[in-house]
């Protein structure tokens, strides 16, 4: 894979997976941010599992502009991350 999806690490802990549209000394555009959310334990297994939601739920585009100050640590997603990522973001099965 181009590996050009990012996990970012924010100020306010959350980890954010996205493509970034743009960069600048300043600002940071994200494409279709996501984060990961904890789902309750399997109750016949207790194994936790994860679903990837939008960052900004209620939000009516798909790009957030965030200053690049508020960005701790950008790192590219693992090959699974990235898969998962864009089976969600484009509906497609990979």
């Amino acid at each position: 894979m181009a590996n050009d999806v990012k996990v970012l690490k924010l100020i306010t802990g959350e980890e954010v997976i996205t493509r970034v549209s743009e960069e600048r000394s300043d600002l940071i555009t994200l494409d279709k941010p996501m984060t990961l959310q904890m789902l309750p334990p399997n109750t016949s297994t207790g194994q936790v599992g994860f679903a990837m939601v939008p960052w900004m739920k209620a939000a009516k585009n798909n790009k957030a502009t965030i200053s690049i100050d508020h960005v701790l640590v950008t790192d590219e997603a693992s090959d699974q991350t990235e898969k998962n990522y864009l089976q969600v973001i484009t509906g497609l099965s990979l």
